[in-house]
């Protein structure tokens, strides 16, 4: 007979194996960039933070155990999975077999607008299940189904999102949500440079990985958007409005790691847009990042934020500094030649090697430091006014101070500050604190998605000004 204390103890280890060689195969499709987190790796690997650390209590020791792999085990029954490729260094980025799906020949040999149910075909033939693709509306509110079989549902609420970017350390809680609606479902994520696009959800165990298709899937979808409207038209469930696309369409990434921190960024918009937007980019003379406020609203707001942004990126790109640079974004802004324009902006600039932040403050509210201990301030330095307001000629004064491992800066606009709460007051700095507290972890994802979720719910009516965040992570 058998004993039942012997088969949970072999189901206890069953499970243990596969949680690990989940963890494995994560870390080795993410690896080569040091500047992947733990929690990352345990998001993609669909396991809690406390399930890695059991397995890995270090990333060394995760380092070691790749390194430790060998070639690419062959399936285990006991798993249900394929091991992916062993751990490649920095600068190793051959592969020993060929990928399942390689985002060069779809892209040649795919329509734009049909790369989606490429991906989906791909996926269901390797994987031997049903297969359907779903990314994030614009707004972060659902995963709305791109590809993919009608058996599955058409949307998902509710994912751990910044605009249209799963936050990869949402992904665990999601999945055991995911379980009460799809249940004995397998969600495999896109990854593309620390973002999730969207996810690759199956119907039982795929019985091959689907991480290569996954990644190379991310990188085809992000290519093929620039020539088709149909991912983008597939994002919005409502119609937006002309204003809405212009702003729409200035923002970068929402997710990005860069040298020595992590960025996050996400804009709450309202019925009537607003003229907020941020940006950053990494660059040889350091991290750019900015947010701004232009006046008016609907179109005129749309335009005159646009004005904006694109004269910061043109003295971005022929090399000014950062007071070059706002006088660039002062002159474009006076030269539109309507006295009532004018823009409040933060732009900042970071230099890892030296751990500085170094920033110019026309008339925007004061950005704020989160110690390692989570307690929060402003920011102080010289505030200058408006851009487009003031005289022609104007001279700009960069504030600077050292930022430490652990700190997080946060650049928002009034908007969160100003925000009504349901008792009648204002979500201001107390609002902030209150937000940080909820944060899972001290990410730029993470906690840009807590204060996200904090102005959404501080009130039931609608925002009355654009909401926007950007939080910058010190590694």
């Amino acid at each position: 007979m058998a004993d039942p204390a012997r088969g949970a103890a072999d189901r206890v280890r069953a499970d243990g194996l596969a949680s690990r060689q989940r963890i494995l195969e994560a870390a080795a499709s993410l690896s080569g960039d040091r500047r992947i987190t733990m929690v990352e790796i345990a998001a993609a690997a669909g396991v809690g933070r406390s399930t890695l650390y059991r397995h890995f209590p270090t990333r060394e020791a995760l380092d070691r155990a790749l390194e430790g792999a060998g070639p690419a085990a062959p399936p285990d029954a006991a798993l249900g999975r394929v091991a992916t490729l062993p751990f490649r260094s920095p600068g190793g980025l051959g592969r020993d077999r060929p990928l399942a799906l390689e985002v060069t020949r779809v892209l040649d040999e795919v329509p734009p607008h049909l790369v989606p149910d490429q991906l989906v075909a791909e996926a269901r033939r390797a994987g031997a299940v049903a297969v359907a693709l779903y990314v994030v509306d614009i707004d972060g509110s659902h995963l709305l189904r791109l590809a993919g079989s009608e058996d599955f549902p058409d949307r998902l609420e509710a994912p751990p999102a910044l605009g249209p970017e799963i936050v990869p350390e949402g992904l665990p809680a999601f999945y055991a949500r995911l379980q009460d609606e799809l249940p004995g479902c397998v969600a495999e994520p896109l990854w593309l440079r620390g973002r999730v696009l969207g996810l690759l959800v199956c119907v039982g165990m795929p019985v091959e990985s689907l991480a290569d298709i996954a990644t190379q899937g991310a990188a085809a979808l992000e290519l093929a958007n620039d020539y088709t409207d149909f991912i983008e038209a597939a994002r919005r469930r409502k119609p937006t409005s002309a204003a809405a696309e212009i702003q729409q369409n200035l923002f970068p990434p929402r997710i990005a790691r860069i040298a020595g921190a992590q960025l996050a960024g996400v804009l709450l918009p309202t019925y009537e847009v607003g003229g907020d937007w941020f940006d950053f980019v990494e660059n040889r003379d350091g991290a750019w990042l900015a947010i701004a406020d232009a006046a008016e609203t609907g179109p005129t707001a749309a335009g005159l934020g646009a004005a904006a942004l694109g004269a910061l990126r043109a003295a971005r790109r022929k090399g000014d500094d950062l007071e070059e640079a706002l006088a660039t974004m002062h002159d474009t802004v006076r030269a539109l030649g309507n006295p009532d324009f004018h823009v409040t902006a933060l732009v900042a600039r970071w230099r890892a090697a030296t751990a500085t932040l170094s920033w110019v403050n026309c008339g925007h509210p004061p950005a704020c430091l989160v110690d390692v201990d989570g307690n929060l301030a402003q920011l102080e330095g010289a505030e200058h006014l408006p851009l487009g307001t003031g005289d022609a000629e104007r001279g700009f004064e960069a504030a600077s101070r050292h930022l430490h491992s652990g700190e997080r800066l946060i650049l928002l606009t009034d908007g969160i500050l100003e925000r009504h709460t349901e008792g009648g007051g204002r979500f201001g700095l107390d609002g902030l604190r209150r937000a940080l507290e909820r944060a899972e972890t001290a990410t730029a994802a993470s906690t840009a998605l807590a204060i996200q979720q904090a102005v959404t719910d501080c009130w039931t009516e609608p925002l009355e000004d654009d909401a926007t965040v950007v939080v910058l992570a010190v590694a």
